[in-house]
């Protein structure tokens, strides 16, 4: 699943919704009149005549110019089916206007006002950082870049390897490659600091159980067959899909729906707790009840790749990394024993149980913007003698740019962090994850091949048979952190 397709479809179910649709058959022609609506042949820009006061032209909105918008959203060539087969060539603009895709979504560098816009805003708003790379909207100019990625790119990766690989592109003053580093620094910066902060992932990870619950007992609508008109006006692109209920999770296959699921769906899955008896549903209150009062999962660890495990550890399967944290050998008759749940008793007859549900296991990547790679080096940068009269030079003409010779003095040593944290899905386990996180983690610095999980507070060791079922790293129904604003309050009682 890619968000952009969901995006893809709802261009699409705009379309429907007006009667329109795009005609792959008739590119340059209005858009296809499929029903009742907005009439295709005064579908587009109105211009006055300025020869003749009163009298307008109508410049038709296009099937390539739709394209070219599912196309700036998508970032690459489409493929079926948002175009009749797999396309090797963006299809909305040519050669001669490629670089208005890189304005949307830079397949080159990533510099783009999509990013662009996100970082200034949550810079400031989150952090009250005020952007210091505003000069590179304002110098930026269209000229004959290197491909940066020719090894993949669907235009360059045939090109013999003695032939340069060049595009349209936007290119920047080299004056400016300490302000493209920069915006670079803010993205990894939000990420940390915003995106991926372990009190904005302990909210989503709680969102996400949340979902994933609410999942196995509500449905989005009681009819969503497809014979039903008034349920969807725009049938699902996937073949043979019909439910009887739609689960939440399959939302984003129907605009209509996709857009109803927003913060507003959990007042509704909270008001359809309330009203049953059901005791199935006993897990979906605690969970709400904790986000009710804002008992968010806690984070009890993380460790830096580089520093412990390297890409042995980042590459093993996250139920193994927790089998191993709550993994407990014992000796028995001089044999080891794994064990993958154990129960300590506390003193007075109490006793507590951890099992590998009780932890979440999270990788996390943060980046420059091109995984190991210096995106800047991925830009291309021109000297101050080729901007004179630059705006008047004919395509032919443009100057070449290329990716900078000297960097900036400060620039990171390295352009990925990878870690892993830990988050605890039951608050009175916290404090024994935090031991069992400890010394996983202290075996893993010595290099044990097994663990012996050894707990200074706790007086014994029990036994027991795992009955936990795993739902460990569902997939995340948000892109960023949960949000709780538009989510209607009310007293919870349990």
């Amino acid at each position: 699943y890619e968000h952009e397709k969901t995006s893809l479809m709802m261009v699409d179910d705009v379309l429907a919704t007006n009667g329109l649709e795009i005609d792959w058959g008739a590119l340059d022609e209005p858009l296809k009149q499929v029903g009742n609506g907005i009439d295709c042949e005064t579908f587009g820009v109105i211009r006055k005549n300025k020869n003749e006061p009163g009298e307008t032209t109508v410049d038709h909105f296009t099937s390539r110019d739709w394209i070219f918008i599912k196309e700036c959203i998508y970032g690459k060539p489409l493929v079926y089916p948002d175009a009749p087969d797999k396309q090797n060539a963006f299809v909305g603009r040519g050669k001669e206007k490629e670089f208005l895709y890189d304005i949307i979504s830079n397949r080159h560098s990533g510099l783009d006002v999509d990013r662009y816009d996100y970082y200034a805003r949550d810079g400031l708003s989150a952090m009250g950082k005020k952007d210091t790379y505003n000069v590179l909207l304002r110098t930026a100019v269209v000229a004959r870049g290197l491909c940066p990625n020719r090894e993949t790119c669907f235009d360059c990766k045939d090109i013999a390897p003695a032939e340069e690989a060049r595009h349209l592109m936007i290119c920047y003053p080299v004056k400016h490659i300490s302000e493209a580093m920069s915006f670079f620094e803010t993205r990894i910066n939000n990420h940390d600091k915003i995106y991926t902060h372990k009190k904005t992932k302990a909210a989503e990870l709680l969102m996400v159980d949340l979902m994933v619950e609410s999942d196995r007992h509500f449905s989005m609508l009681f009819s969503t067959q497809h014979n039903d008109p008034d349920a969807f006006p725009t049938h699902s692109r996937f073949a043979n899909f019909e439910y009887p209920k739609l689960p939440l999770s399959r939302a984003w296959m129907y605009p209509r729906l996709f857009l109803r699921a927003d913060d507003s769906i959990v007042g509704v899955i909270e008001d359809k707790v309330l009203e049953s008896s059901d005791e199935g549903l006993a897990p979906l209150k605690k969970i709400l009840h904790h986000l009710r009062k804002h008992e968010f999962y806690k984070c009890v660890g993380e460790v830096e790749i580089d520093e412990i495990g390297g890409d042995t550890l980042f590459d093993m399967d996250e139920d193994d990394i927790k089998k191993e944290m709550v993994t407990i050998l014992l000796e028995t008759e001089g044999n080891r024993i794994a064990r993958t749940n154990a129960t300590y008793e506390l003193g007075d007859e109490e006793h507590i149980t951890l099992d590998t549900n009780d932890i979440i296991v999270e990788k996390r990547e943060l980046h420059y913007g091109s995984k190991e790679k210096n995106p800047v080096l991925q830009m291309n940068f021109l000297e101050k003698k080729h901007f004179e009269d630059i705006d008047l030079l004919p395509i032919e003409k443009l100057p070449l740019a290329g990716p900078p010779d000297k960097l900036p003095l400060n620039k990171p040593e390295h352009f990925i962090k990878r870690t892993i944290r830990f988050f605890s899905r039951d608050r009175e386990k916290n404090e024994l994850l935090g031991h069992a996180f400890q010394n996983w983690k202290i075996a893993k610095e010595e290099g044990y091949d097994e663990m012996k999980m050894c707990f200074e507070e706790i007086d014994d060791e029990g036994e027991s048979q795992s009955q936990s079922q795993s739902q460990s790293n569902p997939a995340l129904l948000t892109q960023e952190s949960a949000s709780f604003s538009a989510v209607k309050r009310r007293k919870l009682d349990f």
